[in-house]
């Protein structure tokens, strides 16, 4: 015969995936927001490790504010890894809005080496562009936003010309 504390116990262990689940779900008729890359810099060049200031534009096509505690997320250039960042910059992208974000992404020299090597060989500035990460909203409820978008972003460098 089970015990009272016992029976607690799976009571209490049959609750908490519960309380778990409804704390990380999204509200009902909630729109995924639309990421995209607004801008990307360079910060920093070593041997061994590149770091870029990634801007990112994200749109919220809901009718609540959405309070954004973080984000992580990987780029691939022209099919091929470029880097990966996180922020823990908190924000608020209001209702029908959108609001720009930086990100720190950082790239390791064997993918800095295979997207400079693409860039001289393919001699094009617009490059396709693959952005898949996931965000963590802090309101309306807690919960994770997973995306994964696509896009092409002007890769040219060069001084405008003179007339």
């Amino acid at each position: 015969m089970m015990t009272q504390p016992r029976i607690a116990s799976f009571v209490l262990l049959g609750l908490i995936p519960l309380f778990a689940t409804a704390c990380s779900t999204m509200p009902r008729d909630f729109e995924t927001p639309k990421v995209s890359i607004a801008n990307i810099a360079p910060k920093d060049l070593a041997i061994f490790e590149q770091r870029f200031d990634v801007q990112l534009r994200i749109q919220n096509p809901n009718d609540v504010d959405l309070s954004i505690k973080g984000l992580r997320c990987e780029i691939e250039l022209n099919d091929k890894e470029f880097g990966s960042g996180m922020s823990g910059q908190k924000f608020t992208v209001p209702r029908f809005g959108s609001e720009l974000i930086n990100v720190e992404v950082i790239t390791g020299l064997g993918s800095f080496l295979k997207q400079a090597q693409t860039l001289n060989s393919s001699g094009g500035t617009k490059w396709r562009y693959r952005l898949k990460g996931t965000a963590f909203a802090d309101s309306p409820g807690t919960f994770k936003v997973p995306f994964d978008e696509t896009g092409k972003v002007d890769l040219n460098f060069s001084a405008p010309q003179e007339k």
